[in-house]
């Protein structure tokens, strides 16, 4: 019986590392996951607006605001993160999300209803949120600093914060100032935003895997 047992317990423990291994391979973030989702969002709303462009599809603005605002909600009540950084994940915080999902979804379901007023939204978030995420990224002595001197991904993750947190000010502008570009000018930039969305969340990812939580980089 013995040696039953101990002929059994290796394959058993084998069996649980691959299952561990493919579980650490395929187990993402709810951060990264919704960096992807908002990656597919600018870079689908990038290649259809060149069609849009042509007229050769309709397009209500309104609703493609209102479903930005209820991505940002989404990542307020799930994470407690703002387009102005971290906050932690009171009630409070909760409650601003849902508010701002609503608003999203009337913008949504309603289209004309909401459309200025969410415009200026998003328009302000975008661009104030990057100015305030860029500055936090430069000036903040455990983000950039300590990155930058560190070869690998946490220089990645630097470019990446960078190229999201500038193309935030730029699309921000371009929504407040409507006009400024071309829609052709305008799908470009959101094309860039979309890849700056997926290799900000590759970086985070592999951030996480390199440096797990608790462990200092430096």
């Amino acid at each position: 019986m013995k040696n039953d047992t101990t002929q059994e317990n290796p394959p058993c423990q084998e069996q649980l590392q691959q299952y561990r291994a493919k579980r650490h391979e395929v187990d993402l973030s709810i951060e990264v996951v919704l960096l992807v989702v908002g990656g597919l969002f600018f870079l689908l709303f990038g290649a259809l607006l060149f069609m849009i462009d042509r007229g050769m599809l309709p397009y209500s603005e309104g609703s493609m605001y209102g479903l930005f605002v209820i991505l940002v909600s989404m990542q307020i009540i799930t994470m407690g993160k703002t387009p102005f950084g971290d906050l932690r994940r009171s009630w409070a915080v909760i409650l601003i999300g849902v508010c701002t999902a609503i608003i999203g979804m009337v913008a949504c379901f309603v289209p004309g209803l909401l459309a200025e007023p969410v415009r200026i939204l998003v328009g302000a978030l975008l661009f104030a949120g990057g100015l305030a995420l860029l500055a936090q990224l430069l000036f903040s002595e455990d983000k950039a600093r300590i990155w930058l001197k560190i070869p690998g991904i946490l220089r990645h993750l630097t470019i990446a914060c960078i190229v999201v947190y500038v193309m935030s000010i730029i699309l921000g502008l371009v929504t407040l100032l409507p006009g400024i570009t071309t829609d052709g000018e305008t799908a470009i930039l959101l094309i860039i935003y979309g890849i700056g969305f997926f290799y900000l969340s590759w970086s985070i990812q592999n951030v996480t895997r390199t440096y797990p939580p608790g462990e200092n980089p430096a």
